[in-house]
């Protein structure tokens, strides 16, 4: 029997679909159960915000600390600079407001729109910047910063 032959019937559209899932890798089926838990470590000195953590919240994104840090300070308004392992934050920026921030950062640069997948990459293609996942194998256009 040919495909199409198969749809035509419940039993063969069902073996199709069974073919077609035992063809998936493993880790589709279960894309959106990982989580990331990002906890922030800050202190204040005088004026300014400092992220203790920041190479390991960065490192558990999986992106470049350097495109995290100019996220922070366009979308907080603050300047900001990576020293070391640590992110320095001119300006007071309250815990909240770090882990909001990140939180965008994670839904726009991070998570795939269509499976929900954290293991994603960014890649540029001539002047365009795009969301790979690694899950799923969508591709979604992201901002330049």
């Amino acid at each position: 029997m040919n495909w199409e032959e198969l749809i035509r019937t419940k039993e063969g559209y069902l073996k199709i679909l069974d073919e077609v899932f035992s063809a998936l890798p493993k880790s589709v089926k279960g894309a959106g159960d990982r989580v990331i838990v990002l906890n922030p470590e800050i202190l204040h000195e005088s004026r300014r915000t400092i992220v203790t953590n920041f190479k390991d919240l960065a490192d558990k994104l999986n992106r470049d600390p350097s495109h995290i840090a100019k996220f922070i300070a366009r979308e907080s308004g603050r300047p900001s600079s990576i020293e070391g392992e640590r992110l320095i934050i001119q300006g007071r920026l309250s815990l909240e407001e770090l882990r909001k921030l990140l939180e965008l950062y994670v839904r726009e640069f991070v998570k795939c729109p269509i499976c929900g997948g954290l293991d994603t990459k960014i890649v540029s293609e001539r002047r365009l910047r795009f969301l790979v996942c690694e899950i799923c194998g969508a591709k979604n256009p992201v901002r330049k910063l």
